[in-house]
């Protein structure tokens, strides 16, 4: 689900600000080679602190969409910047995000995420791409691919013979809201502009994981923010109290935290909406 302007060019402003003048995240970001051995960049976090990457998906609107496609209540699961600096060649190679998450513990697949466009994304500079409907044809069985993990390549093959590969290009604000199923990779940035989005990745409570190990991804209440937060300034600095995550070297399954200032740490599901979900 395709949202324009779901933040005001205010809004973003203080984080596109922030990642600019600080494009390694105060060198919290981490990067992972993608199948040709080129780093992608993210930097990921479970716990939501005071500052503005930990408001933006608390957000009243932002949660309130994510319970109405879940068909229930969300928890927060995880949230990531994707950045791609100018002239860069990192890509995402093509994955279901539940291609992870199943192996974290996950029985069902009732999970989505919602990227915002903290810069322009556009096909020059590595804009989103996914398959449409591609969420139907459930968990894909993923292998390794560089230090990430990617959708098995057969049978990639044959889905995008029989579904359209569409690009998603965004601008400052917009939003996009997709199933943890659905078929996504990006290309590298050819331009001279960064390319940010930040992802707040959303559970139902009820689909908290099972296994040992994932007490980060456990259920937790989350206390919704009123949506007037960022411009009333109720929020501390963009990221500079944030505690990051980082990989732990297995194929992105495992996590370890870091604390503030660390340097670089077939069933169904109940949703309702056809093309992006």
């Amino acid at each position: 689900m395709r949202l324009p302007g779901f933040f005001s060019r205010e809004e973003i402003a203080p984080m596109q600000t922030a990642c600019h003048a600080d494009p390694t995240l105060s060198g919290a970001l981490m990067a992972l080679a993608d199948s040709q051995g080129n780093a992608q960049e993210l930097v990921l976090y479970t716990e939501l602190s005071n500052d503005l990457v930990g408001v933006i998906p608390r957000l009243e609107h932002v949660v309130m969409a994510a319970e109405a496609l879940l068909g229930g209540s969300p928890y927060h699961w995880h949230s990531k910047l994707s950045m791609k600096q100018p002239a860069s060649d990192g890509t995402w190679d093509w994955h279901q995000d539940y291609g992870y998450w199943y192996h974290q513990g996950v029985l069902r697949p009732d999970m989505l995420t919602v990227a915002i466009a903290v810069d322009e994304n556009t096909a020059e500079n590595g804009c989103m791409s996914v398959v449409k409907g591609s969420h139907l044809l459930g968990r894909i069985e993923h292998g390794r691919k560089g230090e990430a993990t990617g959708v098995d390549q057969a049978r990639l093959e044959q889905v995008l013979e029989s579904l359209e590969r569409v690009e998603w290009p965004l601008d400052v604000g917009d939003a996009v809201y997709f199933h943890c199923n659905l078929l996504h990779a990006s290309g590298p940035n050819r331009s001279a502009r960064p390319r940010t989005l930040i992802h707040c990745s959303y559970n139902a409570v009820d689909n908290s994981p099972f296994l040992p190990g994932q007490e980060a991804h456990a259920y937790r209440p989350l206390d919704v923010m009123p949506d007037a937060a960022i411009l009333d300034g109720a929020w501390d600095t963009v990221f500079d109290n944030q505690i990051f995550i980082s990989s732990d070297g297995d194929s992105g399954y495992g996590y370890k935290v870091l604390r503030p200032g660390t340097r670089a740490d077939s069933q169904p599901a109940r949703m309702g909406v056809s093309e992006a979900l």
